[in-house]
């Protein structure tokens, strides 16, 4: 029999985390293959004593702090005894059996390391898990347009360039040749520089379109909506720092900086007759503002006493990590 383990990241979310748990169980083919862990990120509510109470059998790995999603993922990673790891999200409902499909995809393929399957909706429309490499031209401009030439018409696993991170299937042995998730990322990009280092290992990711899940996106996040788009844009320097070098991050934030002034202007003309528009207003202000502070530490999720240090030439894992 297959075993494969399941990560969840919880921070906050204990009723989402509870009901993604049991989602996952009733949608298994063979539940006792299901070894569960629960990695809690410093949650400052009751969601450990009610993981223990309410989930027995459930391993939790409580946290002291919040160490963002990459660093709680990769706690969870140094747990796994499997073949296969998942790691998910909370906010996920389970429309089949998605744990044997990408298992068996990234079986099937040599050189998978990660696989996810089908992204939907509450309403059952599709939502994107597959996107593009991040360009420099595309997020000046419109970093949206390139899903639209991504294609993906067959019903088998398709080898992909980069996929949205709420449910990933991980053959362990192989992501531990290439390294696991860069804990540099606090929030946003960490699955994004994971795929780009998979692909430069020569190695493959695989969108699986058999497997399904809900994904109910953001809800600890959109709660708040300032801080989770100052953390965005922070990881979005972030990655091109890494990878393209402090001049690429200079021109991006150049440019971003400008398009978020034309946003306010926009936005304040428009929040006059629309409510949506007065929402969208405040979160650009605060951006703005930030941007213009010199983008202080602490703003998004990420703690201000945090040292991080990112360059093209920085070590990107410590040594517990590396293949």
């Amino acid at each position: 029999m297959k075993r494969y383990c399941l990560v969840f990241i919880n921070w906050n979310t204990p009723d989402l985390t509870l009901q993604a748990v049991h989602s996952a169980r009733a949608a298994a083919a063979d539940p006792a293959a299901l070894r569960t862990i629960i990695v809690d990120n410093g949650s400052s509510d009751d969601s450990v004593s009610r993981f223990r109470e309410e989930l027995p059998g459930v391993q939790v790995l409580a946290l002291s702090s919040n160490q963002g999603y990459a660093g709680a993922a990769n706690r969870g990673l140094d747990q796994v005894a499997e073949p296969f790891a998942f790691l998910l999200n909370t906010d996920l409902l389970f429309r089949n059996d998605v744990f044997s499909l990408l298992a068996a995809a990234l079986e099937s393929d040599p050189t998978a390391v990660v696989a996810t399957p089908r992204l939907l909706r509450e309403d059952g429309s599709e939502q994107a898990a597959v996107v593009p490499e991040p360009r420099l031209f595309w997020e000046l401009t419109n970093r949206s347009l390139p899903r639209r030439f991504i294609r993906l018409h067959s019903r088998r696993p398709t080898p992909v360039p980069s996929i949205v991170g709420p449910c990933m299937g991980v053959h362990m042995e192989r992501v531990r040749r290439v390294g696991y998730l860069d804990e540099r990322f606090f929030f946003f990009f960490e699955e994004t520089d994971w795929c780009r280092r998979i692909r430069q290992a020569g190695l493959r990711i695989l969108f699986v379109p058999e497997g399904e899940v809900v994904h109910l996106q953001g809800r600890s996040a959109n709660r708040r909506p300032v801080r989770a788009r100052i953390q965005f844009f922070e990881s979005r320097y972030r990655y091109f720092r890494k990878h393209g070098g402090a001049r690429a991050e200079r021109a991006l934030v150049a440019g971003l900086r400008l398009r978020l002034g034309l946003d306010l202007l926009l936005h304040g003309c428009l929040s006059v007759f629309n409510r949506r528009s007065r929402d969208r207003l405040a979160v650009y202000a605060a951006l703005w503002r930030w941007h213009v502070a010199g983008r202080p530490p602490g703003c998004g999720f990420e703690p201000a006493d945090r040292s991080v240090s990112v360059g093209p030439h920085a070590d990107v894992l410590d040594a517990r990590h590396e293949g």
